[in-house]
């Protein structure tokens, strides 16, 4: 069920599209998708980054959309290990299939994952473009998932819609990654789950060497996450403890994604990657993390 991301009242057919009796707002359907975003009522820097989402997607190129596909072999399976890590720490005790919404969705590579680990899957993105892109990547690859236009800090859900909500590097582009986490919260039966930018201050060298994000394609400095950030995702949604592992994601460049599609220094550049990330994770430093936390 589609209700209104506002005040979550459930929503009346319109002529013009689906209305919300109570704020008396009306979202259209384009195509069938539901557009669940409102421009009244965004605040300047989600205007700003829808605006700027829409104007990186529009302008992927075929190959960008397929996102890990165009990545060095190293690079694609660093993004695949991650994701299967969380998977695991995902299963639910359910009679079915588990559900999940993957929020942030961009053009939907981690949708194709939890599709081919069986799961129940429904997207949502604030771009239009990036959905355009996901509904291009599953026409190709032979799939449908349900997906709609949506704010992460105003999720169109019922309370306990989904088994798992899902963000892979999508709060960091908020003003406001806690209120996302809590909006998951929210949504979610039994578990949230994000991998996000991660900084720990002054003391992340990775930042200072720059192999932590800086800017965002929208120019914004990205909401890296932080020990203190996550304590308060946590805290603000109610959730009693989660389980974070960090991680070190080397930059983009001629190291990783040239020589990553050579066997021989792929292999060595993987090992020395997971030596280095063991290595700091001890000191708890890396430049992305996954928080998975289960819901009461």
């Amino acid at each position: 069920m589609i209700v209104c991301p506002l005040c979550h009242a459930r929503l009346t057919d319109s002529p013009r599209g689906l209305r919300c009796p109570a704020c008396d707002i009306v979202y259209s359907l384009t195509a069938g998708v539901p557009q669940m975003v409102d421009e009244s009522w965004l605040d300047e820097a989600t205007s700003h980054e829808k605006a700027a989402q829409d104007k990186h997607f529009a302008g992927l190129p075929d190959k960008a959309v397929f996102k890990p596909a165009y990545h060095s072999c190293y690079r694609r399976s660093r993004i695949y290990q991650r994701l299967e890590h969380l998977i695991a720490q995902l299963q639910c005790d359910t009679a079915d299939r588990p559900s999940v919404h993957v929020a942030c969705c961009g053009t939907g590579y981690e949708v194709e994952v939890f599709l081919q680990a069986g799961w129940h899957v429904s997207a949502s993105d604030l771009s239009v473009q990036a959905l355009h892109g996901l509904s291009k990547r599953s026409a190709t690859r032979g799939y449908q998932v349900p997906y709609l236009q949506a704010d992460v800090l105003h999720l169109p859900f019922p309370a306990d819609s989904f088994d798992v909500a899902v963000v892979v590097e999508g709060l960091h582009h908020t003003p406001d990654p806690v209120r996302g986490f809590a909006e998951l919260v929210r949504i979610a039966r039994h578990h949230v789950a994000v991998i996000e930018p991660y900084t720990t201050g002054p003391l992340n060298l990775l930042a200072w060497l720059g192999l932590a994000h800086r800017a965002e394609y929208s120019q914004r400095q990205p909401h890296r996450l932080t020990a203190s950030s996550v304590s308060q995702m946590l805290s603000v949604a109610g959730v009693a403890s989660g389980s974070t592992r960090l991680y070190l994601d080397l930059p983009p460049g001629l190291l990783a994604d040239i020589v990553g599609d050579r066997p021989i220094p792929a292999a060595l550049m993987g090992v020395s990657n997971r030596a280095a990330e063991w290595l700091l994770r001890i000191v708890g430093v890396g430049n992305k993390i996954a928080l998975v936390a289960a819901v009461d």
